[in-house]
């Protein structure tokens, strides 16, 4: 599990490309918009972080940004 800083430190260095696919349904169009609504929430998410939605989403595009995940579509 990744904390808050570790994901922003990624993304700093992990430049995402436009249409970089997250999964099946998703290809990011605006990465930097998506990062940045992202991260709003995962900030303001007031339970476990484990639960947010948003902190998966990160999670899964550092995975896949790391290559260890699907890549397609980067």
């Amino acid at each position: 599990m990744m904390s808050i800083q570790e994901l922003e430190d990624f993304f700093h260095t992990h430049p995402v490309p436009e249409g970089t696919k997250l999964n099946a349904a998703t290809v990011l169009a605006d990465p930097d918009k998506f990062l940045s609504v992202n991260f709003d929430v995962i900030r303001q998410w007031p339970r476990d972080l484990n639960k947010c939605p948003s902190y998966w989403h990160l999670c899964q595009l550092a995975t896949i940004m790391a290559g260890n995940g699907n890549s397609e579509g980067i």
